[in-house]
């Protein structure tokens, strides 16, 4: 059985994979270079995924 810490740890991998999914749609894949596209998918995950703040972004 797996440590809360594991569980934890796991829940979270799960909730960034699914950040990158919503995040790769072809209105980003053919707006972003591969290097911006990197920062924004980070930008993306830790603001609306993991803080929640999906309607709250603003623009660079």
């Amino acid at each position: 059985m797996d440590t809360p810490k594991a569980d934890k740890e796991n829940g979270l991998r799960k909730m960034i994979r699914q950040g990158r999914q919503l995040f790769r749609i072809p209105e980003n894949t053919d707006h972003y270079s591969a290097e911006h596209f990197k920062d924004a998918e980070k930008i993306f995950i830790k603001r609306c995924v993991l803080e929640g703040q999906c309607g709250l972004m603003q623009p660079f």
